[in-house]
């Protein structure tokens, strides 16, 4: 018996996403890439007819990657493994134009999987991905050629009812569900045609209940690619399976979450004149189901979350390392505390003899897997379900932070793995970053099987994973490629600090705010912040591990070492209230003036000429913010500072020509002094000061010893305070901060009740 494993994955999947402007384009462009395992399962079940899938034919499957086993005698394995190759590439060349699906294969060492099998592949992959042409290599263009718009490919003609109708035949086949009302159709037609006792069958209107393309896109004058042609006729699809999702979740109805792709684009970016008609006209489904569904409003600013998780990489790259870790356990995993699709290689692992040391690679006959190769679908799956379920209650928990009015739309285009990017309302941008990765460390630290590959990421013991997001906050036709970049820059510079070597791994969370459409290169874009802000922000479980008492205000002044009471995102919410002027312990209470926001920037400033001043100019370490008007090198005394600020017999301010200090011009004596001010004249600012003392110093966190002042590092928060107080709901700060108490108060509610018991 031979065994060959077969590879099958997309390539440049970013590309084909966002090489489109469009928002449609975008969404049936993802959920293309999600039909790969559809056609291998598909395929292989023609090639292997009349006989069922055996258990042992899935190995991994992922987002964009499936490894699949074939087993027999000779050379079979090997012709079906070509067989399969070819069918699925031509699946997706006739299917979902402009996908790039390579596939290879190799020969099995043995009759089972390991990980050394899966390296092998991996190698052989990367080896011909190197030498074969790229996808654009398929659409070559000739002098005669028109050019489709907003794309460097040749235009198409408009689909085809044929095409449309196979597009809803795979929909349903990948557990698209009709719409509520289109099952009501399709009921009330079969009843129908009892009555008249015709034959019982469904002539289904695809139009009517999941019509694939606006009236618009169909017209010819619009000069269209076929990929976007495609692409198009699979947004609607790709929606309502992505609503379906979280449906359960929430309280707004499907007819409320924006289910029309076309209505949505329009909220998120211009669309073409006659695409606006269309929807202003309500004709963009008519004679659909979706003729009643909301508009939604027109967005001020879009937010771009892209989320990567730590450390899930090196779990992938190293399996048998995390299957060692946990295979003593694997017969004990409790079932999963969120939904997730069932491991086709069994419930349970393989049966084989606890004192065989050689049981990963045990296969009791060809149908069943090695306990191996159920491991690797079991993480596959596993990770597949709490990045889901992770999406649904960030959704569900901007539906309460709306606080009444319609959720915000939220457009999820890639989630696969352990990346995910949403496109949402700006200002439920950072609040959906923060809560997916609250939701996503939450659900893997209560997976018995993931919390214990925490340490194959990085983690000292077993315990959460962790995440880096990014958010960019755009205008609304800024281009959606441009600000992916961006906010894929953010989670990189999240990750140094988060994945910092020596330290344990934990969560963090980044964001850019974009007022200069003019700075377009994130690297360039991020530099604006070096030593003016504190982002990025350590959150999540671990993050007070980390903070310890690298604090804006040091240890020896005001001790933080004890452990605080909210986690790391509510206190920095605390902060941005009473920035605002508002209670920290309770938003919806006003206790002050907000902090001067000219001050503030004024500030900011300052800080931009301080961090040009190179660390060896120690001199104004022993300046009290003033020098002498006759010699502006000399420092003034406490005497003549207050000499000055006498009043003389007359009871008159001396004027500034009689005074002989005046105010030093070095950058760190002007922000003492604007700092001190602000204390003592504007209302509120002591209590900032306050709420900013635990919060992180992000020089501390870099540097240990490094020794800046604690002025300094409370007045690096403002530029971040003032960027997330503009950009929150209404609400928000009241609700997650109460939240954030009403976990504390009843899980030490919780401990007070067992220590009673046990006194």
């Amino acid at each position: 018996m031979t065994s060959y494993l077969v590879m099958l994955q997309t390539n440049s999947n970013q590309p084909f996403i966002f090489s489109s402007p469009r928002l449609r384009e975008q969404i049936g462009a993802s959920f293309e890439i999600t039909l790969l395992s559809h056609w291998v399962k598909e395929e292989a079940e023609k090639l292997l007819k009349p006989k069922p899938l055996p258990a042992s034919f899935w190995v991994s499957d992922s987002s964009g990657k499936v490894i699949v086993l074939f087993t027999g005698h000779g050379d079979e394995p090997k012709a079906k493994a070509k067989v399969l190759i070819r069918r699925v590439t031509l699946r997706a060349l006739t299917e979902a134009p402009g996908l790039d699906v390579t596939g290879v294969f190799v020969k099995a060492s043995s009759s089972a999987v390991d990980a050394d099998d899966l390296q092998k592949l991996d190698r052989v992959f990367l080896e011909y991905s190197l030498n074969r042409h790229p996808a654009a290599a398929r659409f070559p263009q000739f002098p005669f050629l028109e050019r489709a718009d907003e794309s460097a490919l040749p235009a198409v003609a408009p689909l085809t009812k044929h095409d449309t109708i196979r597009i809803y035949k795979t929909a349903r086949a990948v557990g698209v569900k009709e719409s509520y009302e289109g099952r009501a159709k399709r009921k009330e037609q079969k009843k129908v045609e009892y009555t008249e006792g015709s034959q019982p069958t469904v002539s289904i209107d695809f139009n009517s209940i999941l019509y694939t393309a606006t009236k618009e896109d169909a017209k010819p004058e619009h000069k269209l690619s076929l990929p976007a042609r495609v692409k198009r006729a699979w947004a609607l699809p790709a929606r309502f399976k992505q609503l379906d999702d979280i449906a359960g979740h929430l309280k707004t109805s499907m007819a409320d979450l924006y289910r029309d792709p076309t209505r949505l684009e329009a909220a998120f970016q211009e669309t073409a004149l006659g695409e606006q008609e269309v929807i202003q006209d309500g004709d963009a489904s008519q004679g659909s189901d979706l003729d009643q569904d909301l508009t939604p409003p027109l967005l001020s600013s879009v937010g771009v979350v892209h989320v990567d998780g730590n450390g899930v990489g090196a779990i992938m790259r190293d399996l048998g390392k995390a299957f060692k870790k946990t295979n003593d356990t694997l017969d004990k995993l409790a079932e999963a505390p969120y939904p997730r699709e069932p491991n086709p290689c069994g419930e349970k692992p393989p049966r084989v003899h606890s004192d065989d040391r050689e049981a990963p690679r045990v296969r009791p006959d060809d149908s069943t897997p090695s306990v191996f190769q159920w491991f690797v679908m079991e993480v596959n799956y596993r990770l597949d379900g709490v990045v889901k379920a992770a999406v649904a209650s960030a959704w569900k928990d901007l539906e309460d932070y709306a606080h009444g009015r319609s959720a915000p739309p939220v457009v999820p285009v890639l989630v696969g793995g352990d990346d995910l990017t949403v496109y949402v309302e700006g200002q439920f941008a950072i609040p959906f970053a923060e809560s997916y990765v609250r939701h996503y460390e939450q659900l893997t630290g209560e997976d018995e099987l993931l919390r214990r590959l925490a340490v194959i990421a990085g983690a000292k013991k077993p315990g959460p994973l962790t995440a880096s997001a990014g958010v960019a906050i755009v205008g609304r036709n800024f281009p959606f490629h441009i600000a992916y970049d961006l906010a894929e820059g953010l989670v990189s510079r999240g990750k140094k600090l988060g994945k910092r070597k020596g330290e344990v791994p934990c969560s963090t969370i980044d964001f850019h705010v974009l007022r200069d459409a003019t700075v377009l290169d994130p690297d360039d874009t991020l530099d604006e912040y070096k030593g003016r802000s504190q982002r990025p922000f350590l959150v999540g479980h671990y993050a007070p591990d980390r903070i310890g008492d690298a604090t804006t205000t040091s240890s020896e002044e005001a001790p933080t070492a004890e452990s605080q009471p909210l986690s790391s995102w509510a206190r920095i919410l605390q902060a941005i209230a009473a920035f605002d002027g508002k209670n920290p312990d309770d938003p919806t209470q006003t206790t002050g003036d907000p902090f001067p926001r000219a001050r503030a920037n004024r500030i900011v400033k300052l800080l931009a000429r301080y961090v040009t001043v190179p660390k060896e100019d120690t001199a104004r370490s022993e300046c009290l913010g003033y020098v002498l008007k006759d010699n502006e090198q000399a420092f003034a005394t406490q005497e003549q500072i207050d000499n000055d600020k006498q009043k003389p017999d007359d009871g008159k301010q001396k004027s500034d020509n009689e005074k002989k200090t005046k105010r030093c011009e070095h950058p760190i004596c002007t922000i003492r002094l604007e700092w001190t001010d602000a204390q003592e004249n504007a209302r509120g600012t002591k209590t900032l000061v306050k709420a900013l003392g635990p919060l992180p110093s992000k020089t501390r966190l870099d540097d240990p010893d490094e020794h800046t002042e604690d002025c300094i590092e409370q007045v690096r928060w403002l530029l971040d305070l003032i960027d997330l107080s503009g950009n929150l709901p209404d609400g928000y700060l009241a609700s997650r901060i109460r939240g954030d108490a009403d976990c504390v108060g009843s899980q030490e509610a919780a401990d007070n009740s067992i220590a009673g018991g046990a006194q």
